[in-house]
């Protein structure tokens, strides 16, 4: 009996440990939540709620009922800013990615526009707001989460096939926590 116990107690300080682990690295796990043309692999403790309010998606990632990362799928995205270079560029083959952070008083606003020179794909913009150091943790995971993905076709089906392992993980988590080591990876 004692060695069933100290089985389930080792399990119970173990168990913290390995969801912290995977938060800290979503890039190397496979997707859990999928969208039009890209996926996320979402966070321990976070969850998605989906609406599709007329002709394109919404996507909120939350934790503890607030929002980390708000994702519009569709045709009319939000345009990225034109007098602004951005932050960080990502490309991927048939993807681009622009990333925008913007002090606004006590906050920072993050905008990324991913486009896809297939017309099968609808554009992405995934908008998020930070005030702290937690809320800016929990983006970079759920960022680090997040890969562009692409349709395999016949005349009767479609397929979303999405690599196992997103090539902009890295850059985009460090990118939203400021380490100035996040750039573009090599395609």
């Amino acid at each position: 009996m004692k060695s069933f116990y100290r089985c389930v107690s080792l399990i119970a300080v173990l168990a913290p440990l390995s969801s912290s682990a995977q938060d800290a690295n979503l890039w190397a796990y496979s997707c859990d939540h999928f969208l039009h043309g890209a996926c996320l692999r979402i966070p321990s403790g976070m969850s998605v709620n989906y609406e599709a309010p007329a002709d394109f998606g919404l996507h909120r990632v939350q934790v503890e009922g607030r929002e980390v990362v708000l994702v519009y799928e569709g045709d009319a995205p939000s345009r990225r800013p034109a007098d602004t270079h951005a932050d960080l560029e990502l490309t991927a083959p048939g993807y681009q990615l622009y990333a925008f952070k913007v002090s606004e008083g006590k906050s920072v606003r993050y905008d990324l526009h991913v486009s896809s020179a297939k017309s099968e794909v609808m554009p992405l913009h995934l908008v998020a707001r930070t005030t702290g150091a937690v809320e800016q943790a929990a983006l970079a995971a759920v960022l680090g989460g997040f890969r562009v993905c692409s349709f395999k076709r016949n005349r009767t089906d479609q397929t979303l096939v999405c690599p196992r392992r997103s090539i902009w993980g890295q850059a985009l988590s460090e990118w939203a926590t400021g380490k100035a080591s996040a750039k573009a990876p090599a395609e």
